[in-house]
């Protein structure tokens, strides 16, 4: 499967445009903020739903434009499908799936899946726990349509039971109604999240080792407030136990948006005592590692988004980045200078939003 085309109407710094792809290594260039991140920002969309940059659907829109309009086609061994994604100010949303409205996000899931590397990955490393429990969400719900829907209704209820701890006399029958539902939904979500975890850091120690020269060895520690298998009684006595905590802070204190996971470099926590470029080369590796880990789950190759990375990277490692992509995964790139003599891609030249030439 690989994504043959897309059209653009409106979307960040396009007003319209369209684009065929190989089914290889396509490769953006061009100088700094002529649409390239852009472009890849779109197809990531149309495979999740989402922006890895922002959750405001008016940031997608072009300023002269009330909306936008993304379409992909997509070509498989026994057909083709198209997705359609659109957006208004007003935060209005259509998404269709050969032309069928879907009722929920969570319907694309499997479809067509991306993995998006981009600089601002670091903050999987570097940044807090949110930024790794979105990561986990995204990740996780594009092979899985039933965590998907699962982590919706488990910040649903979430924000329901908040506002009513914020509230000066806060009902207790309804707390208790929302406390069943998040104690419901947590085991679920935190066994899918550890198995998921338990895969990923295996593969990621393998991709790890290649691209590290066998000289580190890397993995992935889930850091739960809720141990996974336990029990509904012993999740609710959970809840119970921080009862307290709750009335002082009036938040719920436990849970899987309490969640984390840590990178750990030879026994040591990858974020205080790992340089840039040993957190970068471990981005990386997880990324690798995700491509093989979505190929397992739905027996196809996600896209892969690599955006400006080359940049980041070392000479050996880029050769080896793309010894290993090649006639494997359908790759775009966005990059301001060319890759080396004999790279088997195809090139595009972006400039103001516009795809003007294949060079």
């Amino acid at each position: 499967m690989y994504l043959n085309s897309i059209y653009l109407k409106g979307w960040r710094n396009y007003q319209e445009e369209k684009v065929t792809f190989n089914p290889g290594i396509n490769l953006f260039l061009g100088n700094n903020g002529q649409g390239k991140t852009n472009l890849l920002e779109g197809i990531y969309f149309l495979a999740t739903g989402q922006s890895p940059r922002t959750s405001r659907i008016e940031d997608l829109i072009n300023w002269h434009s009330q909306y936008f309009y993304l379409k992909g086609e997509l070509h498989k061994d026994d057909g083709s499908n198209t997705i359609e994604m659109g957006g208004a100010r007003d935060g209005r949303r259509v998404n269709k799936i050969d032309g069928v409205p879907l009722q929920r996000l969570t319907e694309i899931a499997g479809l067509l899946s991306a993995v998006f590397f981009m600089p601002e990955d670091l903050t999987l490393v570097k940044g807090g726990p949110a930024a790794r429990r979105r990561f986990l969400d995204t990740e996780i719900g594009q092979i899985s349509r039933v965590y998907r829907f699962n982590v919706n209704n488990y910040k649903k209820y979430l924000r329901e039971r908040n506002a009513l701890l914020k509230s000066k006399n806060p009902d207790k029958i309804l707390l208790q109604v929302l406390t069943e539902k998040l104690a419901d939904l947590s085991g679920p979500i935190i066994q899918e999240r550890n198995d998921y975890l338990q895969k990923l850091s295996l593969l990621t120690r393998l991709k790890h080792r290649k691209i590290s020269g066998n000289t580190e060895e890397l993995s992935l520690r889930y850091n739960w407030s809720i141990e996974p298998g336990l029990s509904r009684q012993q999740v609710l006595a959970k809840f119970a136990e921080t009862r307290l905590l709750e009335r002082q802070y009036k938040l719920t204190m436990v849970g899987p948006h309490k969640d984390d996971f840590s990178f750990v470099l030879n026994g040591a926590e990858l974020k205080a005592f790992g340089s840039q470029g040993q957190q970068r080369t471990a981005v990386l590796a997880v990324k690798l590692a995700e491509i093989e880990l979505i190929k397992t789950e739905t027996s196809e190759y996600p896209l892969l988004l690599l955006d400006d990375v080359f940049s980041e990277l070392d000479e050996e490692r880029r050769e080896l980045l793309l010894e290993y992509l090649t006639d494997r995964v359908q790759t775009f790139i966005s990059s301001a200078e060319a890759l080396p003599p004999g790279s088997k891609v195809n090139s595009y030249w972006v400039d103001a939003g516009r795809i003007c030439e294949r060079i």
